[in-house]
């Protein structure tokens, strides 16, 4: 599956506005997309960033005419900038689907060319199975770059308390994760979950 992370920076003062049009109209022009398989999305609002994460059954589905207007409809609405990045989903482990409001964690790993299948494996064999074990686990997911340079742990939590932890579970296999995958784990960003993909009802925003 294949993945696309819209990013928008923009004022605090039109996060709600961004997140409005993105739950509206936009969330409805992206899953009425031949090949769409969901969309999630998620904001910090202090630092006023909101993600959009689309998932594709074709790469170059969520670059349709529609789905571009609709992005610059969201950027217009948040008054913001956006960076979009392509991903392929390269794990997905779902113990429940989580409600709005649940916490989210990313983290952007750095992975070198030479061990891309190390790096990967690490993840998959290292990490997850210490945060699927953490109470409070709703969901994890690696986008992976196609050459794998770069991928994105996702991670979502009953709530910030339960993230703390894998917080902490992060920070320690940092030096470990180097060591032994010459991965680098860069900061933990923290966010709230507006809606999971999975997560078929029907919700409206005032």
């Amino acid at each position: 599956m294949y993945t696309r992370v819209n990013t928008i920076f923009g004022p605090k003062d039109r996060v709600e506005a961004g997140i409005t049009q993105i739950e509206g109209p936009d969330r409805a022009a992206v899953e009425a997309t031949s090949g769409n398989r969901g969309l999630t999305t998620m904001v910090n609002s202090e630092a006023a960033v909101i993600i959009a994460i689309s998932y594709w059954d074709e790469p170059d589905r969520s670059s349709e005419a529609e789905l571009t207007r609709a992005r610059q409809n969201a950027v217009a609405a948040a008054a913001g900038d956006l960076v979009a990045e392509n991903y392929v989903l390269a794990l997905d482990e779902r113990a429940s689907i989580p409600a709005p409001g649940a916490a989210v964690r990313l983290v952007r790993v750095q992975i070198p060319d030479s061990r891309a299948a190390t790096g990967l494996t690490y993840l998959r064999d290292e990490v997850l199975p210490q945060l699927r074990a953490t109470p409070g686990f709703h969901q994890a997911q690696i986008l992976a770059e196609q050459k794998c340079r770069h991928a994105l742990l996702v991670t979502t939590w009953q709530d910030g308390n339960h993230a703390a932890r894998a917080d902490a579970i992060l920070d320690r296999l940092r030096s470990d994760a180097l060591h032994r995958a010459h991965l680098t784990l860069l900061n933990i960003e923290t966010y709230t979950l507006v809606r999971d993909a999975a997560d078929t009802r029907v919700t409206s925003r005032a």
